[in-house]
């Protein structure tokens, strides 16, 4: 069973609205949105010439797989990216070939891992990548804890009580360890494979509990995932809501709840440089960037685009300030592209692979939460006062009103249906909770954006520039 076949029935607990699924496929918000998840193996069966690729041992595998060591990779890459993101109109970001991108270069960096006493966790990654590559598998990853009390360390929390306040051991045994604790807004988990649990850089050395890195089947006792509220709209049709209707990526509280994790499933354990090192050293931090930047081009370019669609059709592009707007967005939108392509042409090769540029993917992960945002609120601005007064589609169908409505916001450039489809799209990505939720995710699913650009700025080359100003003012100095 796996999410290849679409059989997701293996045992899994997975909490939804109030109770515990018995049945994955009877709950359209898991079943309509694993046929966008799919889209991703279909692609491959598809075309398999551009989707696959033969391996050092003559396998055919996902491209995705496949370890970058030319520009031209980086690129084809780029493309396939593209094609996966544009099933989903941008919309779903945590789909397989996120953490793919990650585990086609594992073997090249594995080595930081090391090993100690309880296993060779450099050995346990390389097995568990090749075997994520036989199987395709769909992993999720959990990295982000609870907000419980942001001003306490972890260590601290767990001394008060707090024992889900971050994903800790519990006990150590010599074939692995107990764990307990919770990860945050696991995006799209409750339809994975398998659970890629590790930390983000910033325990401290009193955080030995929690240094951890591991990977488990969502089917594993004691492994909980609590989904969040839906954003997907039911009874309704997809002309009320073309997206919310169609899918939900749904984010999950995930509860490890004395969960055993066997030696050969460890990457990290024990060791805090390990675990701060585990997401910036392992490669997985700018190879999913990569991925990661390309499905945000493809969902600016969907907003973008609606955005266009409405001023042309409800009669608004004559007026030079929506000129001035659809022009801003729409240079965005290259500046995105453009820099998503110089990502990769300044790439550099790091332990025998190729490696994108992150100092750009940052500039880009800053820069499109602000675009994005830009493009919501010219949408919602064209939109105005029509994107409110939709009717239900229903209405259309009945006989006492549907001719007076039809008739009534029927125009020249737009029928009465054509009209409210195209409204309620543009209420669906900014009105709407799904909207909204999409929103949040762009905004913060890469990391606090003044923390991007924190880093950037500490990580910038700006050698060249203090060569001038220095050159200028020495000058300054010397004149006589």
């Amino acid at each position: 069973m796996s999410t290849k076949d679409g059989n997701l029935n293996d045992g899994r607990n997975v909490y939804y609205a109030g109770k515990l699924v018995e049945d994955m496929a009877n709950e359209p918000v898991f079943a309509r949105t694993l046929k966008f998840v799919q889209r991703y193996y279909e692609l491959q069966e598809e075309d398999p010439e551009t989707y696959l690729y033969t391996d050092e041992k003559g396998e055919k595998k996902s491209i995705l797989f496949m370890p970058t060591m030319t520009v031209e990779d980086l690129a084809h890459k780029r493309r396939i990216y593209e094609q996966i993101a544009r099933e989903s109109y941008g919309f779903l970001g945590r789909t397989p070939d996120f953490i793919d991108t990650g585990i086609a270069i594992l073997d090249y960096y594995a080595d930081v891992l090391g090993k100690d006493s309880r296993c060779d966790y450099a050995k346990n990654a390389r097995d568990w990548a090749a075997r994520v590559k036989k199987h395709d598998l769909f992993i999720s990853h959990a990295i982000q804890n609870p907000q419980v009390d942001r001003q306490k360390g972890l260590t601290e929390l767990l001394n008060e009580g707090q024992e889900f306040a971050a994903v800790w051991i519990k006990e150590e045994r010599p074939d692995g360890v107990i764990v307990r604790g919770a990860k945050q807004v696991n995006t799209l988990a409750p339809l994975a494979d398998e659970l890629l649990v590790f930390n983000l850089p910033g325990l401290h050395k009193v955080d030995s509990k929690f240094a951890l890195a591991f990977s488990l089947p969502l089917a594993t006792k004691g492994v909980k995932m609590v989904c969040r509220k839906p954003t997907m709209k039911e009874g309704f049709s997809l002309k009320d809501y073309p997206l919310s209707g169609s899918f939900d990526e749904m984010d999950a509280f995930i509860i490890l709840d004395d969960v055993f994790v066997p030696n050969e499933n460890l990457f990290v354990c024990g060791s805090v440089e390990k675990s701060n090192a585990f997401f910036p050293a392992s490669g997985f931090f700018v190879h999913t960037a990569h991925q990661d930047e390309v499905r945000g081009f493809v969902k600016l370019e969907f907003v973008t685009g609606l955005a266009v669609r409405l001023a042309e059709k409800l009669g608004l592009t004559g007026f030079l300030r929506v000129q001035e707007m659809l022009g801003s967005l729409t240079v965005n939108l290259e500046m995105i592209k453009s820099s998503i392509i110089a990502s990769e042409i300044t790439a550099h090769m790091e332990n025998g692979v190729l490696t994108p540029n992150m100092q750009v993917l940052l500039a880009v992960r800053a820069s499109l939460t602000n675009y994005y945002d830009e493009a919501l609120r010219v949408i919602a601005e064209f939109a105005s006062g029509s994107i409110v007064g939709v009717p239900d589609f229903r209405e259309f169908e009945n006989t006492d009103i549907s001719e007076i409505l039809k008739t009534s916001m029927t125009s020249a450039l737009l029928s009465a249906e054509e009209r409210s489809l195209l409204l309620n799209l543009a209420w669906d990505v900014t009105g709407e909770s799904f909207g909204q939720r999409q929103r949040t995710y762009e905004f913060l699913h890469g990391g606090n954006p003044m923390w991007i650009k924190n880093m950037h700025w500490l990580t910038e080359d700006l050698e060249a520039a203090n060569q001038m100003l220095d050159k200028v003012l020495e000058n300054a100095r010397i004149e006589k």
